[in-house]
């Protein structure tokens, strides 16, 4: 299988059956479309400098070109992850709720300070460290922003949230599994890697799909808030 195959059975079939299930409708409709431009547009350095760095690649003909050091197909599955996710969201997340009190902003946005803190250490471990470090310094930062500006508001809708990070996620892992262990679409370097896996799958790497999904759902939940609209004036 190609990567561009990967897309076309395993990315492809449940976004447009989503779609067809959502229906995507303003005023929801402007975010999710927006979100896979910010996506691509955030990740495209990250990646490239995993893939020049030697952290993952891609093995001769699984792929159709290179744009820099990253396949034509990871551009596209960096806008196509987020508008898988956002539609599954859309099918979940329901009517947004009051805000709570501020304490959710506190102390999320402070836990995920500690959290880009450790990232940027592992970086500069290097080694084995790195792609672990690499995911948290780059996407934790995402995260407290988030956090410390509508941290109430995602715990409020703490259901839409968990369910919409956490079933695209294990959906994900399971397409990733594939692609590495029965397809061989990508590698990852085990001298980057702490070596960890649960079912097969590289822990990095399954922090990678949650982290990625995390993004996504805060920040369409954030701008599907009306609370958080009026704190922007």
């Amino acid at each position: 299988m190609t990567y561009l195959g990967f897309h076309l059975v395993f990315i492809l079939p449940p976004l447009l059956l989503l779609l067809l299930l959502a229906r995507p409708r303003p005023p929801r409709l402007w975010a999710y479309l927006l979100m896979p431009l910010i996506a691509l547009l955030y990740t495209t350095p990250w990646d490239n400098y995993l893939v020049w760095k030697g952290v993952w690649g891609y093995p001769e003909g699984r792929v159709l070109l290179r744009i820099g050091y990253v396949p034509l197909e990871e551009y596209l599955f960096f806008l196509l992850q987020p508008l898988l996710t956002g539609a599954f969201l859309l099918k979940v997340a329901g009517r947004p709720p009051e805000g709570g009190k501020g304490l959710a902003r506190v102390v999320g946005g402070g836990a995920w300070l500690l959290v880009a803190a450790l990232g940027v250490l592992l970086v500069a471990l290097e080694g084995r460290y790195l792609y672990l470090g690499l995911i948290l310094a780059y996407f934790a930062p995402v995260f407290l922003l988030q956090w410390a500006y509508g941290g109430d508001l995602l715990w409020a809708w703490r259901r839409a949230f968990f369910l919409g990070v956490s079933v695209p996620t294990l959906y994900l892992w399971a397409a990733d599994f594939w692609a590495i262990r029965q397809e061989g679409i990508w590698w990852i370097a085990e001298e980057y890697t702490l070596g960890l896996e649960v079912a097969g799958l590289p822990l990095e790497e399954m922090v990678f799909f949650l982290f990625t999904n995390l993004a996504v759902v805060g920040g369409l939940l954030l701008a599907w808030h009306p609370e958080a609209l009026r704190r922007l004036r």
